[in-house]
């Protein structure tokens, strides 16, 4: 059987957070082995934001690195932090509870090697992500407006920055309230050629009495309207508020309705941005078929 867990990341409680599914059944077969399709087809059934799943890394015999992807119920993504959470807390829980080892490493197709390790004895973890690169840019005022219509934005536009390297538009408002709303037809919006392909989602942000600042993330294009808590968003939420604030650690919270808090840290001399937070699961089940009859079947499209 192929097993499957489902992990609320960035939260203590259950049904708060960012759920992810992580698949740790094929962590015996090498990421050589193309299982793209078959993994796509899990991650549409299992239906949430997004699904991880573990291959052994090549040539690698430790229990602590691995081959990682992320999938969403429409595309295979290029990174995904609360996802990555997710199946370093299984893996510590589940495989690992006896293991001395302290810190994962997961290789990657497009961001490189990616550290998970453990921050404490009460369940904190720490990822070790490449910084995200946010540069101010200008759009038309048309672009502005659609934007702002179809988010359903009535509040002042403080900056506008793109983060080329996580594909994400990030907007700096003066407060994020319960009017906005996100639509499907945000995918509709006729970005410049030189920036379409980098923009794969937007972030709102603004700051906070409470915390460094809050956000929220819409990512139509990769079939999430929104996005509960978005570990990968805060690689650029990260620079962009430790340059205002003159701060290297901040306290984030994504305001969605579910809801989750992210301590964040910039390393701007190594490049790297640190997201720390808990994680929590839920549930575990099987699919109801065997793993070596998937790893035989080479046809997935019926």
């Amino acid at each position: 059987m192929v097993t499957i867990y489902t992990v609320d990341s960035f939260t203590r409680e259950l049904f708060k957070g960012n759920p992810a599914g992580v698949c740790t059944s094929f962590q015996d077969v090498s990421s050589s082995t193309n299982l793209d399709i078959l993994f796509q087809k899990i991650a549409t059934e299992m239906n949430i934001s997004e699904t991880a799943f573990i291959t052994k890394a090549n040539e690698s015999l430790s229990n602590s690195r691995y081959f990682l992807q992320w999938f969403t119920p429409t595309n295979e993504v290029d990174l995904c932090g609360h996802a990555t959470l997710a199946t370093a807390h299984i893996l510590f829980e589940k495989y690992l509870q006896n293991s001395s080892i302290d810190e994962l490493i997961f290789e990657t197709k497009k961001v490189g090697e990616l550290k998970v390790k453990k921050c404490d004895n009460q369940g904190r973890l720490q990822l070790d992500f490449p910084m995200g690169n946010p540069q101010p840019i200008e759009l038309n005022r048309e672009i502005i407006n659609e934007i702002k219509s179809k988010l359903n934005i009535t509040q002042d536009i403080h900056a506008i920055e793109l983060c080329k390297r996580t594909k994400k538009l990030l907007i700096h408002l003066s407060s994020i309230d319960d009017n906005i709303k996100p639509q499907q037809n945000l995918i509709d919006i006729d970005f410049p050629s030189s920036i379409r392909s980098f923009i794969r989602g937007i972030i709102l942000t603004s700051d906070s009495k409470t915390y460094d600042f809050i956000s929220r993330y819409f990512a139509p294009w990769n079939g999430i309207l929104e996005d509960p808590v978005t570990g990968s968003a805060h690689t650029a939420l990260t620079v962009y508020w430790s340059r205002l604030l003159n701060k290297t650690i901040l306290n984030g919270y994504q305001k969605s309705a579910r809801g989750g808090h992210i301590e964040c840290e910039l390393d701007e001399k190594n490049q790297r941005v640190f997201l720390r937070g808990y994680a929590v699961t839920v549930m575990q089940g099987q699919l109801q078929i065997q793993k070596d009859y998937l790893l035989e079947k080479k046809d997935y499209s019926e």
